[in-house]
């Protein structure tokens, strides 16, 4: 089943999804530089380009391209960036 995520404004393509993951692409550019959300499930951040600054149920996280964080099930989160970032979302069913 595809999970329906409001990404507003931002730049966003659904990769795929199975049974197990769903995998989205999102950008942050210009004018739309932040995202907030609150997963049903787990989920791992991973940023593919950019930096950027995640919140996590009230603790932050500087990422750079390549690193990756985890977002437990219904934990608050915020992902800023002061240019652009493209962010992969893996979101567990």
């Amino acid at each position: 089943m595809r999970r329906n995520i409001d990404f507003g404004n931002h730049a966003h393509r659904c990769l795929f999804w199975n049974d197990c993951v769903q995998a989205h692409l999102l950008g942050l550019k210009t004018g739309c530089t932040s995202f907030e959300a609150c997963f049903p499930e787990d989920a791992t951040v991973i940023i593919t380009f950019g930096e950027a600054s995640a919140r996590i149920a009230g603790c932050d996280h500087a990422l750079r391209a390549g690193d990756q964080v985890q977002v437990p099930q219904a934990s608050p989160f915020r992902l800023i960036t002061r240019s652009e970032a493209d962010v992969m979302l893996l979101l567990k069913k």
